[in-house]
């Protein structure tokens, strides 16, 4: 999914008051310290909708006082789905989970501030891995934290799949932070990835249905979402463009002149509309290669030289140049690291209890 420009983006509203009242009881000081900000969320937030920077702002000042460990994973803990407007009551009125995050999937992007669900299915079930379209604005990380734990609590919110069903694996520093939040909230299955954030839901989870499932009504909300989503796409989308056409034939090198003729226009054409978006032509070959490359390799029927052929390089020490560059690791250090992990596990009477109390040490 290619970023849209984030002045076109709005989140809940209620986002930012579940914030401020989880900030309350972790600052004295709040009251002052967050004042002006809650007069301008206040004055923006008449229509249910905050625009996207400026939740960012309220996030970013959390952060900087020191609040971040657990304030996300609580703050996606606290959320309900109401809270989502049109989106959320288009969610409540789905047959199956399943169907449910199809819809969270698609319009995450533009609907919930700005994050990106990429879905792979494997015998197992579902395997979403969850991505920051906006990773260098301010306060992303309290926000990355609350969508993770929202998405995560979306089963059980609405249709009854216990958290210890699912199984979350996040990068380390993403996973201290929520274990910090162990100490009032329930935490699932989860366990160390070194460059991706992965949520695995079962393929029987899939198919549990959801009470407040009414296709009439559905039909009727989802004509809104669209309309609110086509409002935030950015016009032309050029980028995505040129994405879907890398991904249909990953395997083989194309040449921007190649892709220009797909895609009707000419090659410098094709140039100047990436530039407008932000981009350039090798820029988001390089996205789409690194973005297939971490979705396969915890595959171990795959060798490395299988994958590197996969995303487009016909030399296995240019792969592993690039492998590096993207994660920091050489791609077989990358999967052992992977492989080697054990999922943390809360203690049973925790589980049993719902007292979110967690024993467990990071895995490395």
């Amino acid at each position: 999914m290619t970023p849209m420009s984030p002045e076109r983006l709005h989140v809940p509203a209620a986002h930012a008051a579940t914030l401020r009242r989880l900030i309350a009881t972790r600052l004295l000081e709040a009251p002052r310290v967050f004042e002006d900000l809650d007069r301008e969320i206040v004055h923006a937030g008449n229509e249910g909708t905050l625009p996207l920077r400026l939740e960012g702002r309220l996030c970013a000042r959390a952060e900087e006082r020191g609040l971040e460990p657990g304030l996300g994973y609580a703050a996606g803990f606290a959320a309900r789905v109401v809270e989502h407007g049109v989106l959320g009551y288009a969610l409540m009125s789905c047959a199956t989970l399943g169907d449910a995050l199809k819809l969270w999937i698609r319009f995450a992007p533009t609907l919930v501030g700005g994050f990106e669900i990429r879905q792979a299915t494997g015998a197992g079930g579902l395997e979403l891995t969850i991505g920051d379209l906006y990773p260098t604005l301010p306060g992303r990380t309290v926000a990355l934290d609350r969508f993770v734990a929202f998405t995560l609590r979306l089963g059980e919110l609405l249709a009854g799949v216990p958290l210890s069903a699912l199984a979350l694996y996040l990068p380390a520093r993403m996973l201290s932070r929520f274990v910090a939040a162990g100490d009032g909230v329930r935490l699932p299955p989860m366990a160390a990835d070194p460059a991706q954030i992965r949520l695995l839901v079962p393929a029987s989870a899939l198919d549990a249905p959801i009470a407040t499932g009414h296709p009439a009504v559905l039909g009727v909300l989802l004509q809104q979402c669209e309309l609110e989503h086509a409002r935030a796409r950015q016009p032309g989308d050029w980028v995505g463009r040129v994405e879907r056409l890398l991904e249909r034939c990953l395997d083989t090198p194309v040449p921007i002149e190649t892709a220009a003729r797909a895609l009707c226009v000419s090659t410098r054409t094709l140039k100047r509309r990436l530039r407008e978006e932000g981009w350039n032509y090798r820029a988001v070959v390089d996205q789409v290669r690194k973005r297939e490359a971490l979705r396969v390799m915890s595959n171990p029927a795959l060798r490395i030289e299988d994958i590197a052929a996969m995303v487009g390089y016909t030399d296995q020490a240019n792969f592993a140049r690039a492998f590096r560059r993207w994660t920091g690791k050489a791609p077989g250090s990358y999967r052992a690291r992977g492989s080697n992990v054990t999922p943390l596990r809360q203690p049973a009477a925790a589980e049993a209890h719902g007292d979110g109390d967690c024993d467990c040490d990071i895995a490395a």
